[in-house]
């Protein structure tokens, strides 16, 4: 029994990690002002649904603060509290709270410390008290209970079943009866019928509210000494308005569709006349086993409708389809993509043997083989479709990095979401929380100016962050944006001389002075606060961000703000890569980096700057030129003649191949290569892992015959290029040759 306990109380967190993200979602349309009633619903019914499974298994802290939080929030919904700005963030403030008790209940976080729990339920209180139901003191006070048991909660408050319900509108006002009866099963995972009340209720507009009548039904209740404590015994019957503008089966359908499994429901139409009282039921399938129905409040319901001729045409109980989900553990997915690879690999090695072999001029071969390699991909592409995620849940975790480094800084700071339905690897997703934990703190302490500055400068007072996510040459790029006073390349520069990261007298560019702040133990920050100060933060993200395969740029006008970029690979697991070669050994280009391959003339389209570097002019334009044997320091294979090394061994004698790489920034390179063999999809494996860093290579691969090939890091390469070459001899050397 302990392990199935254990089991359902995973869920029930897996399903907390859902419902935040919903609560924090439906907060910041409030905050917005872009809410509805429907979101106001969603935010109360992710609250309450976290308290009714914490109920469930006895977790008594969370449940006494979602119960408070809960109650605020019901003033929200039924209109008697309106949301203005402090309200809100006390429901921010509130949530974190909420959160933090989840990660307690799962032993994944620190006590969350009593002070702050009471500070948080005395302004819940004060929302409560504005909508004049505030909640008794026994309701959030402390309740002693013996050490040996263990409550299970079952909150039904909110609904009487002894008084009828008041009756609103016309008394010939048609009536909807709904009858169910849960199942065991629907108790067993966490749930319980005031979810399926409130669902109800919830259909009710404001003006039919009390017109809900619910009742009961406790006839198949054995005496206590006979109660089988996990059977299901208890049913319930609700009479509620039909709306003026038409029938409301849909609706009420969609409130047991999702327990529709393990819930026997019916609902039936009820039309008060002078004489008899006539109605037309709809059953779920499994009500229709049962034995006896449970009664509704008027005892010729069901025989009258019977009877009735001119029946309304039925509808059925029957769950409607949805898209249907299973949770599957993510080293599962993990190792199915394992598989994945090695099948790739095995079907490049299965193609490479009949290429020796010279079994591959056999057209039927050839036509089976394509075949194989089609499949292959197809299999690998819905693997990467199951691994992938939207990074909504990664970004509005950032809500509560930016409200507390707010609060820390004294600033008034908002965060806008961009593109958080971008899809990513799962992999990706899980290591982008601290990377942007830092930039956002940082950008909020050191980006953002305090309100008075910002008044002065004309800005509102309110500083924003823009956080977003798009896709861009197979890679994500990942945004944060914001609109404070740039960064001061003066004070950087400075800084990093007092530090001793630069030398005195040092002359860099703009570009190179917003690079410093990526050094070990940078900072401007003249005192150590909670926030910043320590030295420690952007070296540490930009080491995250190239351990993921990716690279950070900045951009910073000073007075308007600062822009940060990531560029990530879609997925850690496998790439399209152009195979090259160069002196003897095999290497891997990503094909989303590569712009064209073409031949150039040595003597007419190679210059040489005077720092020594080399240029290339390829389509009128000026790109360095990387000699990538030289760049990588790989060994000569064969004895050449000093003077003709470079020259491509695919070309002419004067030629050379030459591959033009971009990277994000929209920067170019010419590498210069011995020839291209092949364009093929490759497995991508850690060569830090397995080896040790590389300057220029970013993974390792193993090809169909066996050998190793390194992938190299075209933005690394470009980057050191670029840094050698000076621009402006590039733009003279640009304009001699137009």
């Amino acid at each position: 029994m302990g392990d199935v306990m254990d089991d359902i109380l995973k869920i029930f967190f897996e399903e907390c990690d859902e419902l935040l993200p919903e609560l924090e979602s439906g907060l910041g349309e409030l905050s917005a002002e872009e809410s509805s009633q429907e979101t106001i619903n969603a935010i109360f019914r992710a609250v309450h649904s976290i308290k009714g499974g914490a109920a469930s298994f006895g977790l008594d802290r969370l449940v006494r603060f979602a119960h408070v939080y809960e109650s605020a929030l019901d003033g929200l919904r039924s209109g008697q509290v309106e949301p203005d700005p402090a309200i809100i963030k006390t429901f921010f403030l509130a949530m974190d709270l909420l959160s933090d008790l989840v990660a307690e209940a799962k032993q994944a976080g620190d006590e969350v410390d009593g002070g702050r729990i009471d500070e948080t339920v005395r302004k819940l209180e004060a929302i409560i008290g504005q909508g004049g139901d505030a909640p008794a003191a026994s309701d959030v006070g402390e309740t002693p209970v013996p050490e040996d048991f263990t409550p299970v909660t079952v909150d039904l408050g909110g609904f009487d079943f002894d008084e009828p319900a008041e009756e609103s509108g016309e008394s010939s006002r048609p009536k909807l009866v709904v009858t169910f009866r849960p199942q065991a099963e629907l108790y067993s995972r966490g749930d319980d019928a005031r979810n399926l009340l409130l669902g109800l209720k919830e259909l009710l507009p404001a003006e039919d509210a009390g017109a809900m009548d619910v009742t009961c039904n406790t006839q198949d209740l054995p005496v206590l000494s006979e109660l089988a404590p996990e059977e299901a015994c208890l049913g319930w019957t609700v009479r509620l308005p039909e709306p003026p503008g038409g029938t409301a089966e849909d609706d009420i359908q969609a409130v047991f569709d999702w327990v529709g499994d393990v819930c026997d429901f019916q609902i039936a139409r009820e039309e008060q006349t002078d004489d008899t009282v006539e109605a037309d039921a709809v059953e779920s399938p499994a009500v229709q086993e049962m034995a006896p129905a449970v009664p509704v409040p008027a005892e010729t319901v069901e025989s009258e409708a019977q009877a009735a001729a001119p029946a309304a045409p039925a509808k059925s109980g029957r769950k409607r389809e949805q898209n249907a989900s299973i949770r599957v553990d993510i080293g599962r997915i993990g190792m199915l993509m394992d598989m994945v690879g090695e099948m790739v690999i095995g079907q490049a090695s299965l193609e490479s043997a009949l290429t020796r072999e010279g079994a591959l001029y056999d057209p039927e071969l050839l036509k089976r083989l394509a075949v194989i390699k089609t499949l292959t991909r197809d299999i690998q592409e819905a693997v990467m479709a199951i691994r992938a995620q939207p990074v909504r849940n990664v970004f509005q975790r950032m809500q509560r990095v930016v409200r507390e480094a707010s609060s820390l800084a004294d600033k008034d700071v908002a965060l806008v979401l961009e593109g958080e339905e971008t899809e990513v690897d799962r992999t990706l997703i899980e290591n982008l929380t601290d990377p942007l934990t830092h930039m956002l703190r940082n950008a909020v302490d050191h980006g953002i100016e305090t309100p008075q500055a910002r008044l002065a400068a004309g800005k509102p007072a309110q500083g924003t962050i823009w956080l977003s996510a798009r896709h861009r040459s197979g890679r994500i790029l990942i945004e944060i944006r914001d609109d404070g006073g740039g960064i001061n390349t003066q004070r950087v520069l400075q800084t990093a001389i007092k530090r001793g990261i630069v030398p005195s007298g040092a002359s860099l560019g703009e570009n190179e002075i917003n690079e410093l702040i990526f050094a070990p133990g940078f900072s401007t920050a003249e005192t150590v606060s909670d926030l910043s100060g320590r030295g420690v933060g952007m070296d540490v993200v930009k080491q995250a961000i190239q351990n993921l395969g990716g690279r950070v740029n900045i951009k910073s006008t000073q007075g308007k703000g600062t822009l940060f970029t990531l560029s990530l690979p879609l997925t850690l697991a496998v790439l399209d890569g152009m195979l090259i070669e160069c002196r003897g050994s095999t290497m891997v280009v990503p094909v989303s980096s590569v712009v064209e391959l073409v031949t150039v003339q040595l003597k007419d389209d190679v210059y040489t700057i005077p720092d020594g570097s080399h240029v290339v002019s390829v389509r009128g334009r000026c790109i360095p030129l990387i000699y990538l044997g030289d760049e990588l320091t790989l060994p000569e294979v064969e004895s050449v003649q000093e003077e003709t090394h470079h020259m491509g061994r695919a070309g002419e004698e004067g030629q050379l191949i030459v591959l033009v790489v971009e990277n994000e920034a929209g920067a170019r390179a010419a590498l210069v290569v011995d020839g291209v063999r092949d364009q093929a999809q490759v497995v991508i494996k850690s060569i830090e892992k397995n080896y040790r860093q590389i300057k220029g290579v970013s993974a390792a691969t193993i090809l169909g015959d066996g050998s190793v090939s390194l992938i190299l890091d075209v933005s690394t390469l470009i980057v050191s290029a670029t840094k050698r070459v000076d621009t402006r001899a590039l733009e003279a050397i640009a304009e001699r040759a137009a």
